[in-house]
C-alpha cells in the first residue's frame, strides 16, 4: 500500500470546506470531492502514482473517519468516447450515527474514472471530475444512481 501524504487530512478538510480551487502542495493535487447533507464528505487527491482520499463526518467540526490509497500505474482508457468506469469501493462504520444491525449507517466511497466527463450527477448532487477522476460518498448499502450530467 502506498504511503499517505502527510498533509492529506488537512488538505482534504480544506477541499471539503472551500472546493477544489484551493492552493495545494505540488505533489498532492485535489481531483474531486463530494459532500452530502452537510455531515458526510470525501476528498480525492493525486499523489505521485497513487490516488488518496479521506472521508470525514461532521459533528460540531469535520473529523477524519478514515483514509485510503491505491496505486494507479495503468494508463487511462484509450478512445475518443466519454466513459465511466468504477475503479475502487471502500466502506466503514459511521461514528456519529448509531450502528444498526441492518447496516444503515455504513459509509461507502467509490472512486470512478471519468474519461472526458467534466461532472457527474450522483443522486441529487453534482460531483466534479475535471481531471478524469471522481469520488462519491453515501450512507447505507445501496449506492445512489450515477449519471453523466449534460449541460
Amino acid at each position: 500500500m502506498p504511503e499517505f501524504h502527510s498533509a492529506l487530512a488537512d488538505q482534504a478538510r480544506r477541499v471539503i470546506e472551500h472546493g477544489l480551487d484551493i492552493s495545494h502542495d505540488a505533489d498532492l493535487v485535489p481531483l474531486s470531492h463530494d459532500v452530502i447533507d452537510g455531515d458526510l464528505a470525501v476528498a480525492l487527491f493525486a499523489h505521485g502514482e497513487s490516488l488518496e482520499w479521506a472521508v470525514f463526518e461532521y459533528d460540531t467540526d469535520w473529523f477524519l473517519l478514515g483514509n485510503t490509497s491505491i496505486t494507479t500505474t495503468d494508463p487511462p482508457p484509450a478512445g475518443e468516447r466519454a466513459g465511466l468506469e468504477v475503479r475502487f469501493d471502500t466502506w466503514g462504520r459511521s461514528r456519529t450515527r448509531r450502528w444498526s444491525l441492518r447496516g444503515h449507517h455504513l459509509v461507502h466511497t467509490r472512486v470512478l474514472r471519468a474519461q472526458r466527463i467534466a461532472q457527474l450527477r450522483v443522486a441529487t448532487r453534482t460531483v466534479a471530475a475535471p481531471h478524469g477522476w471522481a469520488i462519491m460518498v453515501w450512507r447505507g448499502r445501496r449506492a445512489p444512481a450515477v449519471s453523466v450530467d449534460r449541460p
